[in-house]
């Protein structure tokens, strides 16, 4: 197994305005606080985005909160900074085995009217070591196409039963 690094403590602003940013926004048939619930929902991970999440403070959650992800041969510790109850919630990696120096990513779900929402992703991070700069690129840019494909099965799954996180 990989060993696990401890990165740069970062805050949330991190996900906004860090090295290799990204934002991707998606428009979604149910409201803000039902898709809130969804990213609240360990298990439901795995089904829009593939990996694993086993929340390892108790509920409730909010800041400070802690929970550790898993997906072929990758580990994650994260630190949650902000939660706001079914609006944001933004957290950074405290420990991974990727080589990563920072990462922080920032979820915001928007109401749009007529029960629907937006969510909008934030997320940036920081490559480490001699390699970090090339790990960075390659990685944004399989992450980048992941995580487009990932927030319309996201949108598709809760569309498809709106009631199941209500």
């Amino acid at each position: 197994m990989p060993k696990m690094r401890e990165l740069t403590s970062v805050d949330a602003d991190y996900a906004t305005i860090g090295p290799n940013q990204t934002t991707l926004r998606q428009p979604i048939a149910v409201p803000a606080a039902t898709l809130f619930n969804c990213l609240a929902n360990g298990p439901a991970w795995k089904e829009w985005l593939g990996i694993d999440v086993e929340w390892t403070s108790p509920e409730p959650h909010g800041v400070g909160t802690t929970r550790t992800v898993t997906t072929t041969g990758v580990t994650i510790e994260e630190f949650f900074l902000t939660w706001d109850e079914g609006e944001r919630m933004a957290f950074r990696f405290d420990r991974t085995t990727l080589p990563m120096q920072a990462f922080a990513e920032h979820y915001e779900c928007t109401p749009r009217g007529d029960g629907a929402c937006e969510l909008e992703w934030s997320y940036a991070f920081e490559g480490s070591g001699p390699l970090g700069s090339v790990f960075a690129k390659v990685f944004g840019a399989v992450f980048g196409l992941q995580n487009k494909r990932a927030v319309k099965k996201l949108a598709k799954l809760l569309e498809a039963d709106p009631q199941r996180f209500a």
